[in-house]
């Protein structure tokens, strides 16, 4: 039996826009107080 070589390690970096949804989405979080807007969250996916 052969013994197998190692191959180098390779690193792969994802930006965060391309992971989970895919590129470009992004979901708003609205809070509203007795009918006034007060709160808007932008979230990347």
């Amino acid at each position: 039996m052969e013994k197998k070589q190692w191959t180098s390690l390779s690193l792969e970096v994802l930006e965060v826009s391309e992971t989970m949804a895919g590129f470009g989405v992004s979901k708003m979080d609205f809070t509203y107080v007795d009918g006034k807007l007060v709160d808007v969250d932008v979230y990347d996916s």
